[in-house]
């Protein structure tokens, strides 16, 4: 149990810390090339061709999010220059209505998903934590970037459960079904 804990306090550390990113002069971009490496099974499992249905938006699920509830939701990979955790089945996944630097007309921020010129204070509230975990409830040890091709400024839909170790600041969903939308 203490592994179990430890893991889940060290993955809501390093959500909680790559939340505060800012934007600065990164030459990272979401056309890097990621390999391509094939899912651990745990990942596999979850992975849909499908939307699930009844999805609500980040801000929504954070009003309302109980620990163990089931619950649904869509959003976008961003909201922090590094939203992949790595080595572990985990992303920030921020609400639609987020003020990206993709919307900003004449803005050619190489990372639009680190919402830099959003106010942070109005980023706290607009996004989450999504993670696959194994048998254990532990994280996956495998990060989700590439994955199926997922990267930042995907829009995905999750079904899961949010974690007995989630708070209010920190909302953390159990993914049992995730879908990415097609890219255009």
């Amino acid at each position: 149990m203490n592994m179990k804990i430890d893991t889940s306090v060290k993955l809501t550390l390093l959500a909680a810390a790559s939340l505060f990113a800012a934007c600065g002069d990164s030459d990272q971009s979401s056309a890097e090339v990621t390999p391509a490496v094939p899912p651990r099974p745990e990942i596999a499992a979850v992975l849909s061709e499908t939307a699930p249905a009844g999805a609500l938006s980040v801000v929504e699920a954070r009003k309302n999010a109980q620990a163990g509830a089931k619950i649904t939701v869509e959003g976008v990979v961003a909201g922090t220059m590094s939203p992949f955790a790595e080595g572990f089945a985990s992303v920030v996944l921020g609400d639609l209505a987020m003020q990206t630097c993709d919307k900003i007309p004449g803005d050619e921020c190489p990372t639009p998903w680190d919402a830099c010129c959003a106010d942070p204070d109005v980023l706290k509230g607009q996004r989450l934590t999504l993670q696959i975990t194994d048998a254990e409830g532990r994280p996956v040890a495998q990060s989700l970037k590439g994955i199926s091709g997922l990267a930042e400024m995907d829009r995905l839909t999750a079904e899961g459960t949010v974690a007995a170790n989630s708070t209010p600041e920190n909302l953390v969903i159990s993914v049992s079904r995730l879908h990415r939308a097609t890219v255009k």
